[in-house]
């Protein structure tokens, strides 16, 4: 990106206007994502008051709360996928590849097996085991990575790999042992999903998500600062151990949350972010904010596609975002490469996209 394209500095009236901008994208996304489905329905007669009670049926108890479960999920990975690739200064980070949504999931699907928490009564328990799972998942990919205090931003993606695929080797596991009952339930958080989004869900992750997202943005300046490295983080007087610690828990919280109501959905928390610093530029504290709101646009329209493309099948979602996912995650290796990004990330450049 040459000087002359790179997006304006972080000021506050440009933010609000990116903010605008977001929403109204957001609210359009997730009206699309509401008029299109295996069944036609006249949205707007719906929501005004009109329409038959089977579109009514339709639309308010199917079809809206798996769309608003769709925004809420996509902000949430997003806003994490910011805040880890702030933190670990390694543009590609995000939560799945990682390993951290595959560590969520293989806690949910154990408190299916172990609690019987597959109803949706049991929310908590695997929002609860999918967090656990998540710490787990972080704790180790961030323990592979680090090498005498100092965390290697070249082997974390490697670390991520390993340890997703011991967490997939775990679920696969488990899906031997459990019943054919517990087999299904397993699958759905495997392949990742939104129609088993119902009231609850919305409810949980209205909560969590949102609460989340404003801490991490709270803590945007912080999180720009490590852009920059720890010691220029410390000059600036950052709290680098505490900014790590609250983040990593924070993010996690988030995508723990994500995992226990649609499974691992990947590479939101990759292609969303990166999009978005093309037109915002790196700075956390306008890029998590706006990849919130750009991920809210994009899960719903990814499930609506997912919802349309077979009909009357469906598609888990988790399909369509890896299919967008993984060839812009090469793309963006090919990138790298060309730049030369080596061993050490740091500064600015490396996040550009």
């Amino acid at each position: 990106m040459t000087a002359a394209s790179r997006p304006a500095p972080f000021s506050r009236e440009r933010f609000v206007r990116v903010l605008a901008a977001g929403v109204i994208v957001a609210l359009v996304a997730v009206a699309a994502s509401l008029a299109f489905g295996a069944e036609r329905v006249d949205a707007f007669a719906v929501l005004t008051g009109g329409g038959t009670q089977v579109e009514r049926e339709i639309l308010l108890s199917l079809r809206l709360p798996r769309v608003l479960t769709g925004a809420l999920v996509g902000a949430g990975l997003a806003a994490a996928g910011v805040a880890f690739q702030a933190l670990l200064r390694n543009p590609l980070a995000e939560p799945y590849l990682l390993g951290i949504s595959g560590g969520g999931s293989l806690g949910a699907v154990l408190s299916i097996v172990l609690l019987g928490a597959g109803g949706a009564g049991f929310l908590a328990v695997r929002t609860v085991a999918a967090l656990v799972g998540c710490l787990v998942a972080l704790w180790l990919v961030y323990a592979i990575a680090t090498r005498g205090g100092t965390l290697r931003p070249a082997t974390l993606l490697l670390a991520g790999v390993v340890v997703n695929s011991f967490f997939l080797a775990g679920l696969a596991c488990v899906q031997f042992a459990a019943t054919p009952t517990e087999s299904q339930a397993i699958l759905r958080w495997v392949l990742g999903g939104l129609e088993t989004g119902g009231p609850r869900e919305v409810v949980v992750l209205a909560i969590v998500v949102p609460a989340g997202i404003a801490l991490l943005g709270r803590w945007s300046p912080s999180l720009h600062a490590l852009v920059f490295g720890e010691e220029t983080a410390r000059h600036l007087g950052v709290d680098v151990d505490g900014v790590r610690r609250r983040t990593f828990v924070v993010a996690s919280a988030v995508t723990a949350a994500s995992v226990a109501v649609a499974g691992p959905i990947g590479f939101v928390g990759l292609v969303v972010p990166h999009a978005v610093r093309m037109f915002v530029g790196s700075d956390p504290r306008m890029l998590l904010p706006a990849s919130a709101l750009a991920g809210a646009a994009f899960l719903p329209i990814a499930d609506a596609a997912a919802r349309t493309a077979l009909a009357p099948r469906e598609m888990p979602v988790g399909v369509v975002t890896a299919m967008i996912g993984a060839p812009a995650f090469l793309l963006l290796i090919v990138r790298r490469s060309e730049r030369g990004v080596g061993e050490t990330v740091g500064g600015t450049e490396s996040f550009r996209g």
